[in-house]
Protein backbone atom coordinates (compact mmCIF):
# COMPACT_ATOMS: atom_id res chain seq x y z
CA UNK A 1 0.00 0.00 0.00
CA UNK A 2 2.96 2.51 0.72
CA UNK A 3 4.26 1.96 -2.83
CA UNK A 4 1.63 3.01 -4.46
CA UNK A 5 1.27 6.13 -2.58
CA UNK A 6 4.65 6.58 -3.11
CA UNK A 7 3.98 6.66 -6.80
CA UNK A 8 0.57 8.65 -6.83
CA UNK A 9 2.42 11.23 -5.20
CA UNK A 10 5.35 11.02 -7.57
CA UNK A 11 3.16 11.31 -10.72
CA UNK A 12 1.17 14.11 -9.19
CA UNK A 13 4.51 15.14 -8.61
CA UNK A 14 6.00 14.87 -12.26
CA UNK A 15 2.58 16.49 -13.33
CA UNK A 16 3.08 19.30 -10.64
CA UNK A 17 6.45 20.61 -12.47
CA UNK A 18 5.30 20.18 -16.12
CA UNK A 19 2.49 22.10 -15.35
CA UNK A 20 5.07 25.00 -13.36
CA UNK A 21 6.99 24.14 -16.09
CA UNK A 22 4.58 24.94 -18.64
CA UNK A 23 3.68 28.30 -16.66
CA UNK A 24 7.46 29.34 -16.60
CA UNK A 25 7.74 28.89 -20.33
CA UNK A 26 4.37 30.81 -21.03
CA UNK A 27 5.75 33.29 -18.78
CA UNK A 28 8.78 33.41 -20.08
CA UNK A 29 7.61 33.84 -23.56
CA UNK A 30 5.32 36.96 -22.53
CA UNK A 31 8.80 38.26 -20.96
CA UNK A 32 10.21 37.95 -24.25
CA UNK A 33 7.57 39.50 -25.89
CA UNK A 34 7.60 42.62 -23.91
CA UNK A 35 11.46 42.72 -23.87
CA UNK A 36 11.41 42.62 -27.52
CA UNK A 37 8.62 45.47 -27.79
CA UNK A 38 10.58 47.55 -25.03
CA UNK A 39 14.05 46.29 -27.43
CA UNK A 40 12.06 48.48 -30.44
CA UNK A 41 10.89 51.53 -28.41
CA UNK A 42 14.53 51.96 -26.96
CA UNK A 43 16.16 51.19 -30.89
CA UNK A 44 13.37 54.26 -31.96
CA UNK A 45 14.18 56.30 -28.67
CA UNK A 46 17.96 55.96 -29.92
CA UNK A 47 17.39 56.88 -33.30
CA UNK A 48 15.69 60.07 -31.97
CA UNK A 49 18.01 61.03 -29.96
CA UNK A 50 21.01 59.70 -32.95
CA UNK A 51 19.42 62.16 -35.11
CA UNK A 52 19.44 64.96 -32.43
CA UNK A 53 22.98 64.07 -31.67
CA UNK A 54 24.79 63.80 -34.69
CA UNK A 55 22.91 67.78 -35.04
CA UNK A 56 24.67 68.85 -31.59
CA UNK A 57 27.95 67.45 -33.10
CA UNK A 58 27.84 69.22 -36.25
CA UNK A 59 26.58 72.38 -34.54
CA UNK A 60 30.14 72.00 -33.19
CA UNK A 61 31.84 70.66 -36.19
CA UNK A 62 30.20 74.11 -38.43
CA UNK A 63 31.82 75.79 -35.69
CA UNK A 64 34.97 74.39 -36.14
CA UNK A 65 34.60 74.98 -39.91
CA UNK A 66 33.99 78.57 -39.26
CA UNK A 67 36.83 79.04 -37.55
CA UNK A 68 38.56 77.62 -40.18
CA UNK A 69 37.45 79.91 -42.37
CA UNK A 70 38.14 82.59 -40.11
CA UNK A 71 41.93 81.57 -39.88
CA UNK A 72 41.98 81.17 -43.50
CA UNK A 73 41.04 84.77 -44.22
CA UNK A 74 44.18 86.13 -41.99
CA UNK A 75 46.25 83.83 -43.63
CA UNK A 76 45.17 85.26 -47.23
CA UNK A 77 45.99 88.53 -45.69
CA UNK A 78 48.64 87.81 -44.74
CA UNK A 79 50.26 86.11 -48.02
CA UNK A 80 49.09 89.41 -49.95
CA UNK A 81 45.55 88.19 -51.51
CA UNK A 82 43.30 89.47 -50.20
CA UNK A 83 44.22 92.74 -50.99
CA UNK A 84 45.11 91.50 -54.76
CA UNK A 85 41.42 90.29 -54.36
CA UNK A 86 40.04 94.12 -53.06
CA UNK A 87 39.75 92.89 -49.50
CA UNK A 88 41.25 95.08 -47.22
CA UNK A 89 41.23 93.79 -43.64
CA UNK A 90 40.62 89.48 -42.29
CA UNK A 91 37.72 88.58 -40.23
CA UNK A 92 37.95 90.30 -36.94
CA UNK A 93 38.87 88.34 -34.20
CA UNK A 94 37.65 90.78 -31.37
CA UNK A 95 34.12 89.98 -29.31
CA UNK A 96 31.27 90.87 -30.99
CA UNK A 97 32.82 90.48 -34.59
CA UNK A 98 33.81 86.81 -33.96
CA UNK A 99 31.03 85.58 -32.45
CA UNK A 100 28.84 86.06 -35.96
CA UNK A 101 30.31 83.93 -38.55
CA UNK A 102 31.19 81.02 -35.75
CA UNK A 103 27.39 80.61 -34.53
CA UNK A 104 26.56 80.70 -38.66
CA UNK A 105 29.05 78.28 -39.02
CA UNK A 106 27.45 75.95 -36.38
CA UNK A 107 23.79 76.98 -37.78
CA UNK A 108 25.12 75.26 -41.34
CA UNK A 109 26.45 72.27 -39.48
CA UNK A 110 23.00 71.89 -37.99
CA UNK A 111 21.82 71.01 -41.79
CA UNK A 112 24.74 69.07 -42.18
CA UNK A 113 24.67 66.68 -39.71
CA UNK A 114 21.03 65.82 -40.67
CA UNK A 115 22.39 64.15 -44.04
CA UNK A 116 25.77 63.25 -42.30
CA UNK A 117 24.55 59.68 -41.94
CA UNK A 118 23.82 58.90 -45.85
CA UNK A 119 26.99 60.83 -46.59
CA UNK A 120 29.33 59.04 -44.23
CA UNK A 121 30.82 56.92 -46.76
CA UNK A 122 32.12 60.27 -48.78
CA UNK A 123 31.30 62.74 -46.25
CA UNK A 124 34.76 64.65 -47.30
CA UNK A 125 33.36 64.95 -51.08
CA UNK A 126 29.74 65.69 -48.83
CA UNK A 127 31.56 67.83 -46.84
CA UNK A 128 33.49 69.55 -49.92
CA UNK A 129 30.56 70.37 -51.58
CA UNK A 130 28.27 71.51 -49.34
CA UNK A 131 30.00 74.69 -48.70
CA UNK A 132 27.61 75.39 -51.72
CA UNK A 133 24.89 76.05 -49.78
CA UNK A 134 26.12 78.53 -47.33
CA UNK A 135 27.83 80.35 -50.64
CA UNK A 136 24.76 80.37 -52.61
CA UNK A 137 22.66 81.93 -49.12
CA UNK A 138 25.41 84.15 -48.78
CA UNK A 139 25.74 85.28 -52.91
CA UNK A 140 21.74 85.22 -53.22
CA UNK A 141 20.45 86.58 -50.16
CA UNK A 142 23.10 88.22 -47.71
CA UNK A 143 24.98 90.07 -50.18
CA UNK A 144 22.35 91.73 -51.62
CA UNK A 145 20.98 92.68 -48.23
CA UNK A 146 23.86 94.32 -47.40
CA UNK A 147 24.21 96.31 -50.71
CA UNK A 148 26.55 94.41 -52.68
CA UNK A 149 24.42 93.20 -54.64
CA UNK A 150 24.18 89.33 -56.06
CA UNK A 151 27.24 87.46 -55.85
CA UNK A 152 28.78 90.61 -54.25
CA UNK A 153 29.63 92.24 -57.68
CA UNK A 154 28.86 95.33 -56.84
CA UNK A 155 32.21 94.98 -54.80
CA UNK A 156 34.08 93.15 -58.09
CA UNK A 157 34.70 90.00 -59.63
CA UNK A 158 37.36 89.99 -57.34
CA UNK A 159 35.67 90.27 -54.16
CA UNK A 160 33.07 87.24 -55.39
CA UNK A 161 36.29 85.05 -56.14
CA UNK A 162 37.64 86.08 -52.78
CA UNK A 163 34.47 85.29 -50.83
CA UNK A 164 34.78 81.17 -52.56
CA UNK A 165 37.99 80.95 -51.96
CA UNK A 166 38.23 81.99 -48.10
CA UNK A 167 35.39 80.04 -47.51
CA UNK A 168 36.16 76.38 -49.19
CA UNK A 169 37.63 75.06 -45.79
CA UNK A 170 34.71 75.23 -44.12
CA UNK A 171 32.73 72.40 -45.67
CA UNK A 172 35.90 70.04 -45.47
CA UNK A 173 36.81 71.20 -41.54
CA UNK A 174 33.09 70.79 -40.99
CA UNK A 175 33.26 67.12 -42.48
CA UNK A 176 36.52 66.67 -40.49
CA UNK A 177 35.67 67.98 -37.41
CA UNK A 178 32.35 65.72 -37.22
CA UNK A 179 34.62 62.42 -38.14
CA UNK A 180 36.91 63.24 -34.99
CA UNK A 181 33.99 63.54 -32.92
CA UNK A 182 31.65 61.04 -33.89
CA UNK A 183 34.52 58.07 -34.83
CA UNK A 184 33.31 55.43 -36.62
CA UNK A 185 30.11 55.14 -36.98
CA UNK A 186 27.23 57.70 -37.16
Amino acid sequence: MIQPAIHNSTAKGTMNTTNKLDEIKVHTDKQTREGSLEQQDLNAIAEVMTVGQRVAICFAAGVAGAAAVVIFSHILFGLGLSAALGVKAPVSLKSPDIYKPLFWGGLWGMLFGLFIKKAWNRLYLAGFLFVVAPLLALFLFFLPKSGAGYFGLNMGPSFTLYLVLVNLPFGIVTALAARAIIGRHP
